[in-house]
Formats: C-alpha cells, structure tokens, sequence
C-alpha cells in the first residue's frame, strides 16, 4: 500500500508539473482563483507581471497584495464577483494595469468560472495579454479623428464665413453691374441713335461722315461690351438661370436668319439655310438665349469669312415619344479664315480672342465663352473643328420638349388665358414674304377672333388692302418685289386710307431703320423675332380694344391661399381677388427696373402692399423677383401686367 500510494502522488506531481510547464510556455498570462479571490496559482509570465520570481509566491494572494493600484484592484474583484455569481464567461475585457515595472499597461482579459463535479462555482480562470500597442493605436486614431472632425467644423464654419462674404460681393457686384449697365446704356443709345441720324445726313463732308462712323462703331462696341459683361457676371455668380417658354421653332429661326443674312448681304458673302423637314413646329426653350447663342455664332462666322458663304443647318435627331422631347443639332458652317490647331483649347475661354488682331478688335472675347455656359445650362456642348484658310464649323445639339399648344401658351397673362377681345370682329392683314412670320402671327391672333388675310408681298398686299378692307395692317419691310416701304407709301398717297393703321415689322431693328418706316407712314415698330406680350400691346393700343380673358377662382388652392396669407396676412380677409394697380405705378416700376434701381422697386413695392393688401398678390412675384436683382425678368413680368382693359 505504501508503495502505491508512492506512486500516485508521484503521478499528480507529474501531471502539475507538466500542467505548469505547459501553463509557463503560452504567451499568456494564466492565473486561477478561489471563490474569495485568493490566487491559488499562475503561470511564470503572470508572476512577472505582478513583480515575483516564481508562480508560488503567489499562492495565498489576492489582488490587494500584488503591485495593482487599489482602484484596479477593486475593479478585478467586481469581475471575479459577476464571474462567479452569474456562472457565465466574460471574454474580451480591456482593462488597464500598473505592472511591476512601473509602467501603464492595458489587458484584454478572459474570466471563466470554475465547476466542482455537481456543478457549484469554486473558483474562476483567467488569462490576458498585453494590448498596450493596440490601445495606444485605438487612441492614437481616436484622437486624430477628433482632430480631423475639429478641423472639418473649423473648416466648414470658414467656407461658410467665405460663402457668405462671396455671395454678398456677387450681390453687390450684380446689383453694381445692373445699375451700371442701365446707366451706360441710356447715354449709348443717345449716342448711337444721333449718329446713325447724322450718318444718312447728304450734307455731311466725307471726312465728318468718316468720324460719325467711328463714333457708331466705338458705341456699338462698348454697348456690346456692357451685355457681355454683365452676361458673363451674372455666369459667374450663378444667377443665370433658364426660362423655357413655348416657341414658333421655324419663325424663331427664320427671323435669326432675316438678321444674319443682312449682315452677310453687306458683306457680299452668301447665307445659307437649311432646316430640316421634320422639325418640330413648336417647342419649349429660352428663345432669348438661343437666339444669342445662335447670333453670336453665326456672326462669329460671318465676321471671319471674306468670301464664300455661312451656312446654318438645323436638323432633327431624335424624338422621344414617350417623354415628348426631341433632340436638335444646329451647325453653322463658314468658309473663312479657319482657326489654327494651337488656338482651339483656349477657343471657349474668356477674354481670349484668336487669329487676325484686326478682326479682334471687333469683339470682346467673351461672345464663345457666354455661348458656351448657355448650352452647357441647355445640356449640351459647343464642338469646333476648323482646318486654317478653309473655313470653320461649329455644332451643338440640344433636348428640348415639344410645345404642341405654343400659341396658346403665349397668351397667357396672371395664368389665364387671354381667350378674345370686346367689340365687334376686326380684320389684320399680315404682309410677309416668309410664310414663318405669317404663320406664327396667324397662329396667335386667329384663335383670339380676328379674321386674318396673308399677302407675300407688297403688290399682292396692296391688293388685299382695296378687297379685304383691314383694320391693322402688319407688314415686313424686305421683300422681293414691291418693299414693305413702297407698299406703305402707296397706302397713305391714297386719300381714304391715310388713317389706315399699320404695324411695320422687322429684323432691321436700328435706330435709323425703325425712324425711316415710322416716317414712311408706319404707325407702330414690331421687332422680330416677334415678341409676344409686345404683339398683343401694339395691337390693342392700335384698335383701341380690350383683352377678354379665361374666367376661373381667384384662389382656387390651398396652396394659393396660403400664398397670399403669407404675402399679407389680412389679405384674404380683406379681399381674395388680387388687385393689378395703376398703369402709371406699374411704368413707375418698369422703369426702376430697366434702370437698375431695384431697392428702390422694393421700397415701392413693399409701401403699395401694406397701403392697400389687395395688390398682394400682384407684389409678390415683382418682389421676389426684385430681392434676387432679376433686373431683366421684372421687366418681362410688368411688361406683360400692362396688358389690362382699359
């Protein structure tokens, strides 16, 4: 018996010798406990951690007893007592420790309870590693996001301090350049207006006409400067915005062919237009600013061709049905003096003119730079190819919606529809070699109620002067033949229709050219392209009727309603029709407008509103308009508002 219990005792000292040495050789610190967090043993590298030679020194301990601070000390007990009494692992805990070597540590530490044979807790086991590098990492990228989120806020508090500031100097550089634009304009147009006058003078001496052509060519230079300018400013500032509105496409075209072609007439050079078949008849589209791009394109090529021709083709892509869009490719094509290859990339920059110096002292630089922004707003992109000495083409295509109703959405005043006039049925006759213009003309007025009779040309309308008997004769000045001039004259030689009331409209829009017909005989100067409110102005004040309008609510939604109670909260109360003011308050305004004095438009606004809160509703548009200086669309909107009966 002696010997055999020899041997068993031998045989535990062996398993806890091989147990220990197993325990010594992994990288982690091993430790185990009883119920009253006594160590009862470790491994060699915890005995390290706690300052002792051997594992045990350790036996008998608790943590109190070790190198530990006591607040560590205390936190490693509450774990042993949730270990023990919950009977669950807790895995994974970082925790931080002061080792024997003086030096802070951080543990990720393991506890697992310990089981006697009929399953109570006797103790715990558990192990850790130091994880000092990773927690100084974790800190390390802990406080350099704080950093980069302190400077991200810093940052964006300074953009927003920088926003702020550019958008009150773009806003006071808008309004600048707007008061400065009307100001210059009002003494260029004198100037341009009485040279041009003195320039068809017979009696001028060649040397003095030399001068007044100067003098006509320098102001109309600087006038084109003042556009460019304030164009490309308000480019800049992002204040140039897109307004699509319903458009005649072929009488759109046609009338900026009319212009060009005069300028290449003069030239000697040939025009050429070919539109496509299949274009659309109407479509929705800033007419004013592709007619700018299309005008500073074509006279680009014009300007840049000595002999040969320009050409302007428009053709039809594409058509989507299902979202009615249809996408169109304009091109304008010259034989001039081309563009070299080195010159192409800087072509679109602003400020930037190529080739011959004596031609750029025509422009200002910023005509393909403007023209470029405006298509990119359209969705599209000017392309350029040019070969030196043979001639350039520059192409862009653009998406636009298809208008089928574009007549009568430009009739439209206030969102209702002007639907005919009062009084009794009056005749227009529409005198114009180009069945576009009469066409469109034909499309607005028919609808409204005047019997309309079309004439090509001068002898064929008056012809149709002695049968059809109009009231308002409205005739192009060109046409082959016998001339809008010759036609006009003959109407008034004659004695009962020297009162005939008669509109001249065209393309030649100058000073000089618009005096000549009004002195021929013409009553009224319509330019073309036809504006459409302009239309409906001359012909009311020519024959002297009243507009009738679609009848519909004044407030028809909640959304309306609550339109106007913003405006002025009374208003709804007081009134629920808005009120339109006085013509002469509304030309007060226009002319604040077109001279750029938009503060003072809003003073005035403002004070009519909160006089009378039955004009709310017609400030309010004029008002926002006016608080984001768009000089040009108030002037669009009051001049529609002067359309009222009278």
């Amino acid at each position: 018996m002696e010997s055999s219990a020899t041997f068993t005792d031998y045989d535990n000292i062996l398993q806890q010798q091989l147990l220990q040495l197993v325990m010594d050789s992994m990288p982690q610190c091993i430790f185990w406990k009883d119920t009253h967090s006594r160590y009862l043993g470790c491994n060699q590298k915890f005995a390290e951690a706690a300052g002792l030679e051997r594992p045990e020194q350790l036996l008998g301990k608790t943590d109190y007893d070790l190198v530990w601070k006591k607040e560590e000390s205390d936190d490693y007990r509450l774990c042993d007592r949730r270990v023990m009494e919950s009977g669950k692992a807790e895995m994974g805990i970082i925790e931080p420790q002061l080792q024997a070597n003086g030096k802070q540590a951080w543990l990720e530490t393991n506890k697992i309870p310990m089981f006697d044979n009929v399953g109570n807790v006797i103790g715990i086991m558990g192990s850790f590693q130091d994880v000092t590098d990773r927690k100084k990492a974790e800190l390390a990228l802990q406080q350099l996001n704080e950093e980069l989120e302190q400077r991200v806020e810093n940052r964006t508090a300074e953009l927003k301090r920088a926003k702020s500031f550019a958008d009150a100097a773009n806003q006071a550089k808008s309004e600048f350049l707007a008061n400065m634009s009307h100001e210059l304009r009002t003494p260029l147009n004198g100037i341009l207006g009485y040279a041009q006058i003195l320039g068809r003078s017979p009696h001028l001496p060649g040397e003095a006409q030399h001068g007044i052509d100067i003098i006509h060519q320098c102001g109309s230079h600087l006038l084109m400067l003042i556009n460019d300018v304030l164009d490309l400013s308000k480019i800049e500032a992002r204040k140039l915005e897109l307004v699509p509105r319903p458009l005649h496409l072929p009488s759109f075209l046609q009338s900026v062919v009319e212009i060009c072609k005069i300028k290449a007439e003069q030239k000697g050079i040939a025009f050429v237009y070919e539109p496509a078949a299949e274009l659309a008849e109407g479509i929705y589209a800033d007419e004013k600013r592709l007619r700018q791009v299309l005008l500073n394109l074509l006279g680009n090529a014009i300007k840049f061709t000595d002999k040969g021709s320009v050409s302007l083709l428009v053709t039809f892509v594409e058509q989507t049905k299902q979202s009615n869009l249809c996408t169109l490719q304009f091109q304008v094509i010259d034989t001039g003096v081309g563009i070299a290859v080195v010159d192409l990339d800087k072509l679109f920059q602003a400020f930037e003119q190529v080739g011959d110096r004596k031609r750029q002292a025509e422009g200002t630089g910023l005509g393909l730079a403007i023209s470029q922004q405006i298509v990119s707003l359209m969705g599209g992109h000017i392309e350029v190819s040019s070969q030196l000495g043979e001639g350039s083409q520059f192409s862009f295509e653009v998406t636009c919606p298809v208008a089928t109703d574009w007549a009568q959405q430009s009739t439209l005043r206030d969102g209702r529809a002007i639907v005919g006039y009062e009084g009794e049925s009056r005749r227009l006759l529409v005198v114009d070699d180009h069945w576009e213009n009469r066409a469109v003309l034909k499309s607005l007025l028919d609808p409204l109620g005047f019997e309309i009779e079309e004439a090509e040309d001068g002898e064929e309308g008056l012809a149709a002067v002695h049968s059809f008997q109009p009231d308002l004769i409205i005739t192009d000045l060109a046409m082959p033949g016998m001339d809008g001039f010759e036609m006009i004259q003959k109407v008034r030689s004659q004695e009962s229709q020297k009162r005939q009331s008669i509109v001249v409209s065209s393309a030649s829009v100058a000073y000089a050219d618009q005096q000549k017909a009004l002195d021929t005989g013409g009553d009224a100067f319509l330019p073309k392209p036809v504006d459409i409110s302009e239309l409906l102005r001359i012909v009311a004040d020519q024959l002297n009727i009243s507009w009738r309008y679609e009848d519909r609510a004044d407030i028809t939604t909640d959304e309306e309603k609550a339109l106007v109670t913003d405006a002025c909260p009374d208003a709804v109360t007081a009134s629920a029709k808005a009120k339109t003011p006085p013509v002469a308050i509304i030309e007060s305004w226009l002319l604040l407008a077109r001279q750029g004095k938009l503060r003072k438009l809003r003073q005035s606004l403002e004070a009519l509103a909160s006089e009378d809160v039955q004009y709310a509703r017609f400030v309010e548009p004029v008002l926002s308009l006016a608080k984001q200086f768009q000089a040009e669309a108030i002037e669009d909107l009051l001049q529609q508002s002067l359309f009222i009966e009278v």
